[in-house]
Parts: C-alpha cells; structure tokens; sequence
C-alpha cells in the first residue's frame, strides 16, 4: 500500500484543467491577475480535495486495532465482570440446594462443674463434682418435597445465569465494534470538516480578489462568508462529536484508546446466509442468548410453585446419635448411649404462610411468561430489523459509490463553468461540499454493513471472536 511522505503531492484524477483560458474575461492588466489567482486558487482547493481522497482511500492508520481492543474490554467491562460474578454465586445455589438432601452431621461437647450439697438420716454430703459429655448426632433426610423440587429450580437458575453470561460477551462485542466504527465515522467527519473549511477559506479570498478588480458584486463575498462560517460551526461540532465517541469506547475497556487503525480494504458486500430471513428467525428463537435466559428464568419461576407447595407436605429423616456421658464424685458414673430412628413433622396450620407463598410464586411466573413473552418479540422484530439492515447497507454502498463518482464529474464541471464564467462561486462550494458529503456517506455505509452483519449474528446467537477477527483483518496495520 502506497504512503504519503511529506513533500509528495497526491494527484487527483479529476484535477482542475489550465486556467489560462480565463486570462481572456477582463483585457485589462488587473482582471488578467486577477484571473490567474483565480486559476492558482482553484488548483490549490484541487489539490488539498485530492489529499483528502487519498487519506480516505488509504485507510491505514497506526494505533489500537478492534482486535486489540477486544481483548482490553473483556478484562476490564465491569458488565461482563458482574455476570461472571452472578453466574459464580448461583451455581453456589445448586451446591446448597443438594446440601439439603445429604446427611448432617453434627457432634457436641461439653463439661460443667457442678456443686451438691445433700442431708440425709444417715448423715450429710458436701462437694463438687464434674461432668464431661460428648456426642455425634446424624439427621438423612428421606423425603423432602421442597428440597428436592429445588433442585430442578438451581438448574434453571444456573442455565440462566451462563445465557446471561453468554449475552453480555456477545453484547460487549457489539458494543465495541460499533462504537469503535463511530469513532472512524467521527474521525472522517473531522477530516472532512477541516477540508471543507480550508477550501471554503480559499474560495473566499478568491472572491475577494475578484470582488477588489470589480469582476463580481459583493453579494458573491457575503455569500462565501456565511459558508465559512457555517462550516467553523461544523468543525466545532465535529471536534465535539469525535471526543464524544472517543470517550465512549474509553468506557468500554477503561482507558483513553491510542488512535484507531481505519479500513484498509473495502469489505466484501456479501448477502446473509441463507438468503431468506425465516431461517434466520429460527435461528434466534433457539440460540438467542438472551431469549435463552428469559426462557431458563421462566423454568425456575415455574419451579419455584412446587417449592413452595412443599410446605403443606411432611418431611420424613432418618436420625442417629451415639453419646458418652461421664460424671465424678463419689457418685460418679460413666453410661454410653446410642439411638437410631426414623422422624417425621406433619405441618397443620402456618398462620396462611405456605399458601400466599405458594400464590406469590404462581404470579411471579406468570410475570416471568410475560417477560419471556416481549423478549420473544423483541428479538424476532430485532432479527427482522437485522437482516434487512445488511440488506439495505449492501444496496447503500453500492448506491453512494455511484454518487461519488457523480459528484466528482459535477464539481469538475462547475469548476471548468467558474473558469470560463458561466458558474458562480456558489455553484462550485456546493458541488464540493456535495462531492465530501458523497465521499463521508459512502465510508459510513461501509461502517454500517459490517457492523449490521455483527447485529444479524449477535441476534442469532452466532456472534463469536472469530468475527471480531475477520473484520480486524480489514484494518490497516498498526
């Protein structure tokens, strides 16, 4: 790929012709220098347009590629940090639902000191004494409605802390491509602004010139000047717009990014596949992450009904315990004791606990089918939105290409008319102004179709790095 080095002088292909035909407009000595800055001006507004093509076309720019970003954001998104983190408590949640169905082992100790004062007939006791007793106590539960309907609920409940999981690595990967192409939308924006402005600058001293010989009215220079303030507005918009941008993907990874490496290579406008949206919308209703999730947390609402309904059923255990008891004195005695058994508890009467219990859990799953139901249509009118966005953005660069070339045929015309006197200066500032509109618009469709073709498959479920990786490969070189 060709660099501009300093000094060289990017040629443009629609470069302004010789102007000496203009030097014949005005006889006298005044208008023929007059027509010549014109000329010089007109050749240097050419120039610094071709300039500009070139540092779009080129596209390479040294800094943070998306790759390189990616993997900053991933250690530092405290959004994908927090899921990790919930995902890491509630497969706790199994653990403790299984450690209600496994025994309890317990044991105990103690040892007191005691002090016993006793009459009788044939005769009175006075003393202290010790007592050290020990135990182990073992509780299985056999039958727990409750504890073991709680463990399907940690099932669904873990399923849908790893969707979760799923979605906010899909998520942040989105997020970052797309921010990151805003900031190469802004950044050409910029570029565009400045040029624009410094042609504009030129073309008003243009007119001044032209307007000191008397070869326009004044109105031409008023009208140059309200165009070069209206385009100092647009840079300053710009600038702002681009910090803006900058900052937001600096919240993505938690640090201000080096510049960003820009297209290097047009990207390959290919249509989805399969080539019908049906297919595609099969694809999300079963490998969206987050209808997963929504799904996953209906199933443990659901659960979560028989839970609760435990609570007007018995518990049955089988009990164990093995005791050793040892007492001094004179008194003294030592006794060992074991029991084995089984136990049961029959709930009566809860004070209408267990049966609003039981109603809460019923209205939090049908929340839970409701909320599955709008994530549901939400992902299905995303999945719609998606695949006609590829679409769209196809026949967009297609089209702005088109009009790039158009605009670049009508700016030489205008100018070629200015020359021979037949346009005005308004004429050409539109022109140019329309060709950098062509130029900023077909470079964000570009943006647009690579980051639409990342929606279509975050909607899927499809999204992975090896996308990230296949467009990092149409980033220039750091």
């Amino acid at each position: 790929m060709a660099v501009l080095r300093r000094g060289d002088r990017p040629r443009s292909r629609w470069a302004v012709r010789d102007c000496a035909a203009d030097n014949s407009m005005n006889g006298t000595s005044r208008g023929v220098a007059a027509a010549g800055a014109s000329c010089a001006l007109l050749r240097r507004v050419a120039r610094a347009l071709g300039v500009v093509l070139a540092c779009v076309s080129l596209g390479a720019y040294a800094g943070d590629d998306l790759l390189s970003l990616y993997q900053e954001a991933r250690l530092s998104s405290p959004v994908l940090r927090q899921a990790r983190a919930n995902y890491q408590a509630v497969q706790e949640l199994g653990t403790q639902a299984l450690a209600s169905l496994l025994p309890n082992i317990s044991a105990q100790a103690s040892r007191s000191r005691q002090h016993l004062k006793s009459q009788a007939s044939f005769g009175s006791f006075k003393g202290y004494f010790n007592t050290l007793q020990y135990g182990i106590n073992l509780v299985q539960p056999i039958f727990d409605y409750s504890a073991f309907q709680r463990l399907g609920q940690t099932d669904a409940q873990i399923a849908q802390a790893a969707a979760q999981v799923h979605a906010a690595e899909q998520n942040l990967m989105f997020t970052l491509a797309q921010r990151y192409f805003n900031v190469l939308s802004a950044r050409a924006n910029l570029t565009f602004a400045r040029s624009d402005l410094k042609a504009i600058k030129r073309q008003l001293e243009q007119a001044q010139q032209r307007f000191e010989v008397g070869l326009i009215a004044h109105t031409a220079v008023e009208e140059a000047q309200a165009r070069r303030d209206l385009a100092e507005s647009r840079l300053i918009q710009a600038e702002n717009e681009l910090a803006n941008r900058l900052q937001a993907v600096a919240q993505l990874i938690g640090m201000q990014p080096e510049p960003l490496a820009g297209l290097a290579v047009k990207p390959k406008l290919k249509r989805p596949q399969p080539a019908r949206p049906q297919p595609w919308q099969q694809a999300a209703a079963e490998h969206n992450w987050q209808l997963i999730a929504a799904h996953k947390a209906a199933e443990a609402a659901m659960e979560n009904i028989q839970v609760q309904r435990g609570g007007h059923l018995p518990t049955i255990s089988l009990t164990a315990s093995a005791t050793h008891q040892q007492t001094g004195g004179i008194f003294g005695r030592t006794s060992d004791n074991q029991s084995i058994g089984i136990q049961g508890q029959l709930p009566i009467f809860q004070g209408f606990a267990v049966v609003s219990q039981v109603d809460e859990a019923q209205a939090r799953y049908t929340q839970a089918r409701a909320q599955l139901e709008e994530v549901r249509r939400r992902v299905s009118r995303d999945m719609a939105n998606a695949y006609r966005a590829v679409q769209t953005s196809i026949r967009q660069v297609r089209a702005l290409q088109q009009a790039v070339a158009s605009n670049r045929s009508a700016l030489q015309a205008t100018q070629a008319g200015y020359e021979a006197g037949t346009r005005t200066i308004v004429d050409v500032l539109n022109a140019q102004s329309l060709l950098f509109g062509a130029i900023r618009n077909h470079q964000q469709a570009q943006y647009d179709y690579l980051v639409n073709i990342l929606r279509l498959k975050q909607v899927a479920g499809t999204l992975d790095p090896q996308d990230l990786r296949a467009i990092n490969s149409l980033l220039g070189s750091r």
